[in-house]
């Protein structure tokens, strides 16, 4: 059984709680609120994140992969562009990357892996945690 902290400012980590939400998906934020006390700007980035790891729907959510995979195409207009959740995981909290874009053209590996982490900021300041695999390429450069 799940006890509340002792003291009302404690929060539960981010980790336990990005590990509480992969096992049991269900579990939004109200329940953690239940839980434990929350603060409420803590409360509302589970809420956002809880959504944008949702799947689409009837409102038009998109799920963190697909997000990505937007912002990257918007910001590099790529020939080729592929993002996947790593591991087979659904929420895409690991996300592996392939993109070949005209503008990766001359830059070396370090600058076109800036490039897309750019893109991806936000993502990455929330939901995604990890990209596990990048491989950008030039066209020039494909076979």
């Amino acid at each position: 059984k799940l006890r509340a902290p002792r003291r009302p400012d404690m929060v539960l980590a981010r980790p336990l709680l990005a590990a509480l939400l992969r096992v049991a998906p269900a579990m939004g934020p109200a329940t953690f609120a239940r839980l434990a006390p929350v603060s409420l700007p803590l409360a509302q980035r589970m809420e956002r994140q809880t959504r944008m790891m949702c799947t689409g729907g009837s409102d038009g959510q998109r799920t963190v992969v697909e997000q990505c995979r937007q912002k990257i195409a918007a910001a590099l207009d790529p020939v080729q562009i592929q993002v996947e959740g790593a591991y087979d995981d659904p929420n895409g909290s690991h996300i592996t990357i392939f993109c070949v874009s005209e503008k990766f053209e001359g830059k070396r590996s370090l600058a076109r892996q800036q490039m897309v982490f750019k893109a991806i900021w936000d993502e990455m300041q929330g939901p995604v945690h990890a990209v596990d695999r990048m491989v950008l390429k030039a066209p020039s450069e494909v076979d």
